[in-house]
């Protein structure tokens, strides 16, 4: 039996093997905190520069930029997002010189990027819909500005970029309404007053465009284009007086535009100033040679003039350009039977009847398009009718609009295959 002595001497020693356990073990928390600590002041100073190496980055790129460098710039922001992947402003950077590029296709993902990391940023909303307006989406594009319109409701460029896009497809009473946004939030925005005039000229309304025109113009007496549609609508409305002073103070600007010559020829013409207008029509035809209407506004001065060979010649030259050319057709049958040519005048007018039919039904169609532009099926049948009487080309352009503004339309779309199809069939057989 151990003695009490060293019974105690046993208890001592194992406190004493405990006490040396832990001061180990505080020995190894201390290093294994001082360890952590290195870790964390490491991290922070990894941190540190590499927000310090962002910034640079983003100064380089934000610098190249404003300097319209974009290919130079997207190589930093490229960077910029593999620094911090978690940047929305980073990637919608990034986008943009891809947008400024012309490579829509490789903005929207990154701008798709920066919207799932930031919803609300307005520069990735406002670039995702400039993108899918760049590749022609018609409906994603409108959805995005009215995104866009949501988080800045007084921005008025963003109205106009819509009303824009309306424009394009032709819807414009929509593009009128967004126009009247924009200019109620910037009165003095030049473009939008210029293009809502354009868009009400093409409501059948030139009266109301030249009066908007005239206040664009109250803000600059110069601006050019703004005179030349608004001598566009005077011609439409057979004011020629009023057309020709605009055309005028537009060339004394320097504007050499082919449809200015041309209308100035027209208004010459009614003044009965055949030469003049032969002068002006010529300048027409030196700014734009395949014109078909000014080759058939020389021939009517030729035909005035007596010049039957040379009339003959115009309205020749206006069918090869435009087959569908009405005027021409009529024009050069009268002339052909009127001087022993009959079977081939006869052959003109069978073929001007046939138009005039043509023309009649499409005319039809197309009123109806115009009072609901956004009914796919009225404009099917404008699809129709041109395919009905052989005009592929035109039934193609309209069965691709109706695809961008509807692109679930299955018949416009196995219309359009068809068509393709035949384009094919035609060009394997020469």
């Amino acid at each position: 039996m151990e003695s009490v002595e060293e019974m105690g001497a046993k208890e001592r020693a194992r406190k004493e093997q405990e006490r040396k356990k832990k001061s180990r073990r505080i020995a190894v928390g201390f290093a294994l905190l001082a360890v952590c600590c290195a870790a964390f002041a490491l991290w922070q100073w990894q941190r540190k520069e590499s927000a310090k190496a962002l910034a640079e980055v983003l100064r380089r790129g934000d610098t190249l930029m404003a300097q319209g460098q974009m290919e130079a710039a997207a190589s930093y922001f490229r960077r910029a997002v593999e620094l911090d992947p978690d940047r929305a402003q980073a990637w919608t950077k990034l986008a943009t010189t891809d947008a400024a590029l012309g490579r829509f296709a490789e903005a929207i993902p990154h701008y798709e990027r920066a919207l799932a990391l930031a919803p609300d940023l307005f520069e990735a909303r406002i670039g995702l819909a400039v993108g899918r307006d760049g590749l022609d989406h018609f409906l994603a594009a409108e959805e995005s500005y009215k995104l866009a319109i949501g988080l800045r409701p007084r921005f008025a460029e963003i109205y106009y970029n819509l009303a824009y896009l309306y424009q394009k497809k032709k819807l414009y009473s929509e593009a009128a309404v967004e126009y009247e946004k924009a200019l109620s939030l910037k009165p003095d925005f030049m473009q939008a007053l210029a293009n809502l005039g354009w868009v009400r000229d093409r409501l059948h309304d030139p009266g109301t465009a030249i009066l908007i025109y005239k206040k664009a113009l109250a803000l600059n007496p110069d601006e050019v284009p703004v005179l030349v549609r608004m001598g566009a609508s005077y011609m439409s409305m057979s004011q020629y007086g009023q057309a020709k002073e605009v055309y005028r103070k537009a060339v004394a600007l320097g504007d050499d535009r082919a449809t200015v010559f041309h209308d100035l020829g027209v208004i010459s013409e009614q003044e009965g100033q055949l030469d003049a207008a032969r002068s002006y029509y010529r300048q027409a035809l030196r700014k734009a040679a395949n014109n078909s209407e000014t080759h058939f506004r020389l021939g009517a001065v030729a035909a005035q003039s007596g010049d039957v060979a040379e009339a003959m010649g115009y309205y020749r030259a206006t069918l090869r350009l435009d087959p569908d050319h009405a005027g021409a057709l009529y024009a050069l049958a009268q002339l052909l039977l009127a001087h022993d040519k009959r079977q081939e005048g006869e052959q003109m007018i069978q073929a001007f009847v046939r138009l005039k039919e043509y023309e009649g039904r499409l005319n039809s169609l197309v009123r109806a398009v115009e009072r609901a532009p956004r009914d796919p099926q009225l404009r099917y049948d404008v699809a129709l009718c041109h395919l009905e009487f052989g005009r592929l080309r035109k039934a193609s352009e309209e069965l691709q609009h109706i695809l961008a503004v509807d692109p679930g339309f299955a018949e416009a779309r196995l219309r359009l295959e068809e068509i393709n199809r035949l384009r094919e069939e035609k060009d394997s057989t020469g």
